[in-house]
């Protein structure tokens, strides 16, 4: 009686989460060398909430190229050497040629789960704004308009991608003529639901199973 209420309960859980929509909010600001990154999850009409935040974020690129040293020291003994010992897995014979051979069937399957995934992204709301300024006008004036065919790029990107129910996303661009500095404000709210998420990634391990396994996949549609 216990494992049928249990079976139960889990096939209800299931069935609510496919039917269970999340809305994540997104906020990415960069102002002049400070990055702020919050991203709110919503469920259950606001009764479930959940907020990250990252105050401020520096890339791997911005703290210049990190260089690694070896010091080896020598003492008058002479040169000590040690033995290091692994354990190498048994691999059975023609696992890597099955491997390899489906290799460009993996990346078909994947590249179709992924966009699968990403359709099942509903963008509700976008709003970019950016301010950028130098001390030259000209360079101001050249940076806004590269900026706005970064954004045609951009958007015709996510357009491909996602579901977009924005009928006019706001963009702005505005050039600082008389102050030098950079700002950028994203935010995003996305619609997703959980059982989209619980399928794409059932459906991914099942591939990345029958891959190496060394099945063909042929038996599955194609786009």
């Amino acid at each position: 009686m216990r494992v049928l209420a249990l079976l139960l309960a889990m096939v209800i859980l299931l069935l609510i989460s496919f039917v269970l929509k999340v809305q994540v909010d997104f906020r990415y600001r960069r102002i002049e060398e400070e990055d702020h990154i919050d991203i709110d999850f919503r469920a259950f009409k606001g009764l479930w909430r959940a907020n990250y935040q990252i105050p401020t974020l520096q890339l791997e690129w911005e703290k210049g190229p990190q260089v690694e040293f070896e010091q080896v020291a020598q003492s008058k003994g002479g040169t000590r050497k040690t033995k290091t010992t692994a354990r190498i897995r048994y691999i059975r014979r023609g696992f890597l040629s099955r491997l390899w051979q489906n290799i460009p069937m993996l990346l078909k399957h994947i590249n179709r789960i992924k966009r699968q995934f990403y359709r099942g992204i509903h963008c509700k709301s976008i709003n970019w704004r950016v301010e950028i300024g130098y001390k030259d006008a000209c360079h101001t004036a050249i940076a806004a308009g590269s900026f706005w065919t970064m954004f045609g790029f951009a958007f015709s990107y996510l357009y491909r991608q996602v579901t977009m129910e924005v009928q006019s996303p706001a963009i702005v661009v505005i050039p600082q003529f008389k102050k030098e500095g950079f700002f950028c404000d994203i935010q995003c709210i996305f619609h997703l639901r959980i059982g989209h998420i619980i399928f794409v990634g059932l459906r991914l391990l099942r591939t990345f199973k029958r891959g190496i396994r060394g099945k063909t996949m042929h038996g599955e549609s194609s786009d």
